[in-house]
């Protein structure tokens, strides 16, 4: 495998200002360790930050930005956008692709594009209660998931089971996440495909089925707490079902214009139907974060992982 360079200067950039900020530190702390370790010479940047005018003295003088926020002005096209100013090379999607996996509306419109399959919905905007009301009943069957358009690892998804239900959940997710839109419910199983650049050529790794244990859905508590979700992988899936996700993956990848790894998220349906639901560009490098463990299935292990990630970034 091809190493990095010693004399390259990294900053793991990290933290940030979203709601998502928690899981960012565990992503860059442990990017920052793996790329650290077995190293004499080689000394990363923590780029920590908590406010944006202190981004610009963290990359300055990088190499090699690894990005690690998640959410807000690190995965909506911003940072990246900046780092193109400046002419520093960073690891993830550029800004086109950034954004319209940010936006999840913006996402269903380039999965249709792709022509991947993606829940119906209706979207929120300018729409009084009673109007949206009317066309949730009119448009999709209970239960219905409440989404916010710009957050990530499930912030704000609500499920409602009735009208009455709906409406306390959108003034909960409007008040506190603002522009939002309402999906209809897939009752069915979660899987997830994460992609990784060989030599420039995107491949597909092993899926990873989630199973949750406690609560309703993959929500942002059954992500990120050890125990919540069993993380199946490979998934309990057909081989030929399997294939077809990793395909629709891939068409996705290269839809949304990613650069050196991505994962998509998926829905099977109870008649083996696929729904894509959205494109991480930055995936969680965390402890149960999906891309790290569909790497080792496929016999990546999580230093060979970082500094793949690192490498992509001068592709």
């Amino acid at each position: 495998m091809v190493k990095l360079d010693e004399e390259l200067d990294i900053c793991v950039l990290m933290g940030g200002t979203s709601s998502e900020r928690e899981v960012s530190l565990k992503s860059g702390n442990n990017v920052y360790e793996a790329l650290k370790k077995g190293r004499k010479e080689f000394n990363p940047i923590k780029g920590e930050f908590s406010h944006e005018d202190e981004i610009l003295d963290l990359v300055v003088d990088a190499d090699i930005v690894f990005n690690t926020l998640h959410g807000g002005i690190g995965e909506d096209g911003t940072i990246q956008a900046l780092l193109d100013i400046l002419d520093i090379a960073y690891t993830g999607t550029g800004p086109l692709g950034s954004s319209i996996a940010m936006n999840k509306l913006y996402s269903k419109e380039a999965f249709r594009r792709a022509s991947i399959k993606t829940p119906d919905y209706v979207e929120g905007a300018g729409r009084s209660f009673s109007l949206l009301i009317d066309l949730v009943s009119d448009e999709l069957t209970y239960p219905v998931i409440v989404k916010p358009v710009g957050e990530g690892s499930s912030r704000g998804v609500e499920i409602a089971d009735n009208e009455e239900d709906l409406i306390e959940k959108i003034d909960q997710v409007r008040t506190e996440y603002g522009r939002l839109f309402i999906e209809e419910y897939i009752d069915g199983k979660e899987v997830t495909a994460g992609v990784l650049d060989e030599d420039g050529e995107p491949t597909p790794l092993p899926l990873v089925e989630m199973n949750v244990e406690r609560e309703r859905f993959f929500n942002f508590t059954a992500k990120y707490t050890p125990g919540e979700t069993e993380f199946i992988c490979p998934a309990r899936v057909p081989d030929s079902l399997a294939e077809s996700v990793k395909d629709q993956a891939l068409r996705a990848h290269s839809e949304f214009e990613c650069r050196g790894y991505s994962r998509v998220d998926f829905m099977l349906g109870q008649e083996k139907e696929i729904y894509g639901l959205e494109v991480n560009t930055l995936p969680g490098m965390t402890e149960t974060s999906d891309l790290p463990q569909a790497a080792r299935e496929a016999g990546i292990d999580f230093g060979e992982l970082v500094e793949r990630m690192a490498i992509s970034a001068l592709d």
